[in-house]
């Protein structure tokens, strides 16, 4: 027989819902007993699964079932917003569901009201935003249900997010760049408006400070971009490069077009760029090769992202690899959390990238 939280509150002679808090790392548990608690559940055979411990069934699936609702709503994800990257973190959290018979829902809700009629009626023990969303919409919705943020923005209050440690992947690429000789280094990204799977680009009146941050992808990488290119103490700086793109307008050639030219007027023009995901990359190299320059010979690249195509590329790009899968399995265990103490303070996750090195930085000579 599977052990279960009972088995565990009654060889300590405390309630399952302490032993539930215990094991989810939640408030209200003092250190003493939480180390009884996990010391318990280790000798009694609690298995650990992800970081959570869970107890598991004769054929290996845990005892607990989730049921999460992952929606887009207005706009559907483009793909050109980034999808292979969204394909990873979805089919991560499914798989982390499965351990357990879990379920996960993908549905497009054309408003905001039809989601919420479809949280009401599937009974959904959390929701998995994967698109910006309005303040005010949250606001709605963390009433009905668990909310986790898998946006990079991580301004809205009340609700648990996960995303990428943007700072900590500036520096990497920073470091990598510097271990090749190279001083002159551009930050470039594209400051996106109206991009077709952007909510938020249809907020009404009234948007909140969170709505305004929340328009263009990539902010929080601008950010820490930013950091280091103007909030260094002393030292070279490291220009950063954004150039305002609306979709309804502009081509992500001209606006690349446009990016490069900026560069390429510096006084000291970049022997590096960093571009803020791989279309940008991809773009960059495609118009350098059109004008007569190469990769890595004139100028060094590294992207984000580093799906197979980049990596297929001639030459392959060196790229920052999102995390993407870790994101989706740590989901369900926020949902968890909130479901063994729903008073539990919302928290914001970041995990660390990793660099993929292909052959796009060449050493300065």
């Amino acid at each position: 027989m599977p052990v279960t939280l009972q088995d565990i509150a009654k060889e300590l002679n405390v309630s399952s819902m302490t032993v539930s808090r215990a094991l989810r790392g939640v408030s209200r548990v003092s250190p003493e007993m939480l180390q009884k608690v996990r010391d318990t559940a280790n000798r009694l055979g609690y298995q650990s699964t992800r970081g959570v411990l869970v107890p598991l069934t004769a054929r290996g699936n845990t005892a607990h079932t989730l049921k999460l609702l992952m929606p887009t709503v207005v706009h559907r994800m483009g793909s050109e917003g980034g999808s292979w990257y969204l394909d990873q973190l979805t089919n991560a959290v499914r798989n982390r569901l499965e351990l357990s018979n879990g379920i996960l829902v993908e549905q497009h809700f054309p408003d905001i009201k039809a989601l919420k009629k479809e949280i009401k009626r599937g009974r959904f023990h959390g929701i998995v935003l994967l698109q910006p969303q309005p303040e005010a919409w949250i606001d709605e919705l963390k009433q009905m249900t668990n909310v986790v943020y898998a946006v990079e923005f991580d301004h809205h209050r009340g609700v648990d997010c996960v995303y990428s440690n943007e700072h900590r992947s500036a520096v990497m690429v920073l470091e990598h760049l510097k271990t090749y000789g190279h001083e002159h280094i551009a930050w470039f990204g594209i400051l996106d408006r109206y991009a077709s799977f952007q909510t938020v680009g249809d907020m009404a009146d009234n948007p909140t400070i969170a709505d305004i941050q929340s328009v263009t992808v990539h902010g929080a990488r601008h950010a820490a971009w930013a950091n280091l290119a103007y909030c260094q103490w002393g030292g070279p700086s490291y220009p950063l490069i954004l150039v305002e793109r609306d979709w309804n307008k502009k081509s992500l050639e001209q606006a690349v077009t446009e990016g490069l030219d900026r560069m390429l007027a510096l006084d000291n023009k970049p022997t590096a760029v960093v571009c803020s995901c791989d279309p940008v990359a991809q773009t960059l190299v495609e118009i350098l090769q059109q004008r007569g320059l190469s990769v890595p010979r004139d100028m060094s690249i590294i992207t984000y992202g580093g799906d197979e195509s980049v990596q297929r590329m001639d030459p392959p790009l060196t790229s920052v690899q999102m995390p993407m899968q870790t994101l989706g399995r740590l989901i369900p265990e926020l949902v968890e959390r909130k479901l063994a103490d729903p008073e539990a303070a919302p928290v914001s996750v970041q995990i660390e990238a990793t660099l993929w090195e292909g052959q796009s930085v060449a050493a300065l000579t």
